[in-house]
């Protein structure tokens, strides 16, 4: 079997960088992180097609969407499982999962802290450019499931208790 050419060693490794790069931005949101290796035309769609409430998003909308999460998360990290690179179709796909930190002032006491420590399970898709540098698209495949039956429930009550305390003039409003 003939060794790998040096060339598609440093792709490989480029998308790579890229994938972790992407997955790693999660843990705070980190859109300068994200902008900068989003291509302009990017789009980002989830999956499976029963959220289909959820997207797709263009590059805009995906970092408004991540500065949106900030306002009740403080991070939201990814933890790869596993990386499968594809240098024929510039594409990584990334098996992780993930644990959601609420912010403690959109929590109440309604819900066990326990039960605000969400965990999920999720594939992703990237397709970069030709240089693989910059992600032109990515598929999420969300666990549904558990996106629906707590998450999503999660995220709502979030916002609600943040509205109600902003109303209360609760100083929230510096994570906006």
């Amino acid at each position: 079997m003939p060794l790998p050419r040096v060339k598609d060693n440093m792709a490989a490794s480029k998308l790579l960088e890229t994938a972790k790069k992407f997955i790693g931005q999660f843990a705070t949101f980190d859109t300068q992180t994200l902008d900068n290796i989003l291509s302009e035309n990017y789009t980002h769609h989830f999956a499976p097609e029963s959220l289909s409430s959820l997207g797709p998003y263009t590059k805009k909308e995906f970092l408004d969407h991540h500065r949106r999460m900030l306002t009740i998360m403080s991070g939201f990290p990814v933890m790869a499982k596993e990386y499968i690179q594809s240098e024929s179709r510039n594409q990584v796909v990334v098996w992780a999962t993930s644990q959601a930190i609420f912010r403690d002032e959109v929590k109440d006491d309604t819900i066990l802290e326990k039960d605000w420590m969400y965990e999920g399970e999720y594939m992703f898709i990237l397709s970069m450019d030709e240089t693989g540098e910059k992600i032109v698209r990515g598929v999420e495949f969300l666990d549904s499931k558990a996106t629906i039956d707590t998450l999503l429930g999660l995220m709502k009550r979030a916002q609600e208790n943040k509205e109600q305390r902003v109303g209360k003039g609760a100083d929230i409003v510096r994570y906006v």
